[in-house]
């Protein structure tokens, strides 16, 4: 009986984990427990207030590596509004493709707050992408980026300020400079433009005084940045995440193996040292 009950030891080497094998008793309270476990452990409770998780929903940009992926333009005024291309439902007579020949708007946002506000349909989203890789840091062509929408097609302005989202390939009409205003906000931002031929900048800004309904009007034509031409610029909270892992430092293997070098330069040293007692007979040991 002694011996029975040793052998159902394992032996265990410092630093292992015990790992004992359950009864069908215990798989029976374990699998109770997983049952009542709360499914809001890693969101909080929404009874005590808890926050979400960090890497969910939509958060305010905060450098320029934010503008590359799914993005959503914000506009505070008396309401929150946000960018967006006209509604599938208010174009279902037309393609989905010629949707994109309607100027995109800044439709009203109902019950929400410039904080919380995030985009609830795919026309209100736009994925940015650097339009010209930098060849120098200070290189403005490398700030530049595109907006493409659901259809495929870019967000646009011509040299008279229209603003369209027609353009299914990248042109200087597609291209836009981002400026992030910090002091402004969160998330705080103004997109210029230049037309070819021009010697101006123009901001994308929304015109306020003339309201359509439930939505603002868009054009490019303003000279310099007043308060309708800045704008809440918002990005995956996820995406942000993951960019901010993939660029942190990772400890590389060539960096922190100097005492492979060391050995083989003290494995040098040595032999040069035993080199020179053999020269000199000074220690039998040697040979």
């Amino acid at each position: 009986m002694e011996y029975q009950e040793t052998r159902a030891k394992k032996l265990l080497f410092k630093g292992e984990k015990c790992t004992v094998r359950r009864g069908k008793v215990d798989k029976a309270k374990h699998k109770h427990k997983s049952k009542t476990k709360p499914n809001n452990q890693h969101r909080g409770d929404t009874n005590t207030g808890g926050d979400r998780d960090a890497s969910d929903g939509w958060v305010p940009v905060m450098t320029s590596s934010d503008l590359d992926g799914p993005l959503a333009f914000f506009f505070r005024d008396e309401l929150v509004y946000v960018l967006s291309l006209p509604p599938q439902e208010d174009t279902q007579a037309q393609a989905i493709s010629e949707v994109g020949l309607m100027p995109p708007v800044f439709l009203i946002l109902e019950n929400t707050s410039l904080t919380e506000a995030e985009p609830s349909r795919i026309e209100q989203v736009f994925v940015g992408r650097k339009s010209i890789p930098a060849t120098e840091p200070t290189d403005p062509e490398g700030r530049m980026h595109s907006f493409k929408s659901y259809t495929g097609t870019y967000l646009s302005a011509d040299r008279h300020g229209n603003v369209e989202c027609k353009a299914v390939a990248i042109g200087p009409l597609e291209m836009w400079t981002p400026v992030l205003l910090p002091e402004r906000g969160d998330g705080a931002i103004a997109l210029m433009t230049r037309s070819p031929g021009s010697s101006e900048d123009c901001f994308l800004s929304v015109e306020t005084h003339k309201t359509t309904g439930r939505q603002l009007q868009v054009h490019a034509g303003a000279s310099s940045i007043g308060f309708c031409q800045v704008f809440t610029a918002k990005c995956q909270a996820a995406l942000r995440k993951k960019r901010i892992v993939s660029s942190s430092p990772r400890i590389d293997n060539d960096i922190y193996s100097p005492s492979a070098n060391s050995t083989k330069s003290s494995k040098s040293h040595t032999e040069t040292l035993l080199d020179r007692r053999e020269k000199l007979k000074s220690d039998r040991y040697c040979k």
